[in-house]
Parts: structure tokens; C-alpha cells; sequence
């Protein structure tokens, strides 16, 4: 079986619009054996596309419910209430199948009544494959924008359930492999401007990165001991307090700055405040900061 996606892009009139796009868009090529059912010529939001292959994975996906395998568009991000689903609107227009885990076997049933059966372990890779090529094309480029705090919440959520679904389908012992030791030589910088939002999964970016809490704990215990829960070292000395989030192979870095000694007066909360503020929170989903000072 073959699934991947080429001549990814985001819609815009102009690249700084670009940037305010929150879907991937491309073609989708998709193949069992000599058969096609997506032949690559038309365009698609492969974002929510991945996002649905992934569920099927979990839980069988039968055609008609309005939630096709390969949507024309995604548009719509609607957030559950804590952040860490998405629904995702589209239009009626797409391709889409039955898709039916039946024992160690995946049958693909199409509107016409073929049916196609794959072994699940084969379909789960071309899945993992096809959304791992939309995860790294976020990462590539620029950090998603928004022009008002529902789309930044929806995209939160897409990330989070995005993530989700990725650890459940790879196992988190196959994502923490043995070269991903940190070697700390080098870091990614972010400030608190770059959080999308935070849930118990982890804190997720701009850039649709997510500082996965277990990850980072996984690695702090194993470098330093302790009881799994300690996922960072926080330095709240200077003015620009900040979080090392254990993250392989490289740190990440969050820094809160000062927006200057009259900004911070009248601010609503002060940068010591708002560092505090993710402390807390990161401590309400069970885990713990080192203070390194």
C-alpha cells in the first residue's frame, strides 16, 4: 500500500498571508497494488486528511460521515473544552471509503462495493509515513499566525490530538530511541509568545512542535534520577526568567521577556507573574520543574 502527499503548500494571496494559513494543502497519492484511489492530480487539505487516517487506526471510519479520508478543505478547527480535541469542518467534497480493522487485517471498502484488505501493520505505516510528511512540512516553515484567539485555540487542540494519536500509534518507547540522547551542546529558543498552548500532553507551538511532558520526563529521569515527574530546570534569576524543557537531542528553551519597566507596571501580570503562571500550570497536569539557581 502506498500513501503520501506531494506539492505541499499553504493557500495565500501573499507569503506574509501564508503564514496565517493553519492547513496543509497538496496532492495525495494513494495505491493498493495497481489500484488507485487517490491519483494524485487534485488538491487536498492533507492536514486533515493525516489527522483522519490517524483515527482510523483506532476506530473504524465508515463513509457518509461527513468526515472524508482526503477533504477538499479543513478550515474549520472547532476546540474541545480543555484543549485537547479538535472537530474539523470541511466541505462536502473529498474522497472517502470504509476503512475496517478486522483482526490482523485493514479492508478498505469503496463507494462502489470493492473491497481491498491490507495487513494492519502495513496500513499503520503508510499512515504513520503520510503524517510524519505534513508533521515535518509545519516544521519547516514559518510559525503559524492568528488572527484571533478561536484560531489559536483550535490549532492548539489540532496539535494536541494530533500528538495524541502519534504516540498512541508509535509508542512512546519507539519515538525515545537510543540517538536521542541530549547532548547540550546546543538549544532551540523560544519565548512564551511562540505558545499556542498547554494541556496534559505537553506544551504545543507555533510551529505545531509539542514539548511532549512525557518525553521530557523520560529523559530528566533518566539523566538525573528522581521519581519521573521533573520534566525541566527553570531559572527565574534575571529578567528574562525562562524553562530548559528536556526535549532530545536538543533542549527547548522557553524565555519570558520584559516588555520594559513601564509596560511591565501597567501590565495585567508582570513577566515574573506569567512565568509562575506556566509553572503552576505545568505542576496541575502532575509535573514537576528543577530549580537550577
Amino acid at each position: 500500500m502506498k500513501l503520501y502527499a506531494k506539492d505541499l503548500h499553504f493557500i495565500s494571496n501573499s507569503p506574509k498571508e501564508q503564514n496565517y494559513d493553519c492547513c496543509v494543502h497538496g496532492k495525495v497519492v494513494m495505491k493498493i497494488g495497481d489500484i488507485s484511489l487517490s491519483d494524485g492530480e487534485s488538491d487536498w487539505c492533507v492536514s486533515a486528511s493525516a489527522y483522519r487516517f490517524l483515527h482510523s487506526l483506532f476506530e473504524n471510519h465508515f463513509l457518509g460521515t461527513d468526515e472524508q479520508l482526503i477533504p477538499c478543505c479543513g478550515h474549520f478547527l472547532l476546540p474541545s473544552e480543555d484543549k485537547t480535541k479538535v472537530t474539523i469542518g470541511s466541505c462536502p467534497n473529498g474522497i472517502d471509503f470504509d476503512v475496517i480493522c478486522e483482526k490482523e487485517n485493514v479492508t478498505i471498502r469503496t463507494q462502489d462495493t470493492h473491497a481491498y484488505t491490507v495487513p494492519f501493520e502495513e496500513y499503520k505505516t503508510a499512515v504513520l509515513s503520510y503524517a510524519k510528511q505534513i508533521e515535518d512540512f509545519y516544521h519547516q516553515n514559518p510559525p503559524r499566525q492568528f488572527e484571533n484567539d478561536f484560531d489559536r485555540d483550535g490549532f492548539s487542540a489540532f496539535c494536541n490530538e494530533w500528538y495524541d494519536l502519534m504516540n498512541k500509534a508509535m509508542g512512546l518507547p519507539e519515538i525515545i530511541t537510543a540517538d536521542q540522547e541530549i547532548t547540550f551542546d546546543d538549544y532551540e529558543s523560544y519565548s512564551e509568545n511562540d505558545i499556542v498552548g498547554i494541556s496534559p500532553n505537553g506544551i504545543s507551538l507555533k510551529n505545531m512542535k509539542l514539548i511532549n511532558f512525557r518525553e521530557c520526563a523520560y529523559n530528566f529521569e533518566k539523566i538525573h534520577s528522581g521519581n519521573g515527574k521533573c520534566i525541566a530546570t527553570r531559572d527565574a534569576t534575571g529578567t528574562n526568567p525562562s524553562f530548559a524543557f528536556y526535549t532530545a537531542p536538543k533542549t527547548t528553551h522557553i524565555f519570558f521577556l520584559s516588555k520594559g519597566k513601564l509596560k511591565e507596571f501597567f501590565a495585567k501580570k508582570n513577566t515574573m507573574q506569567r512565568f509562575h503562571e506556566l509553572q503552576k500550570q505545568i505542576e496541575a497536569f502532575g509535573f514537576t520543574t528543577y530549580d537550577e539557581t
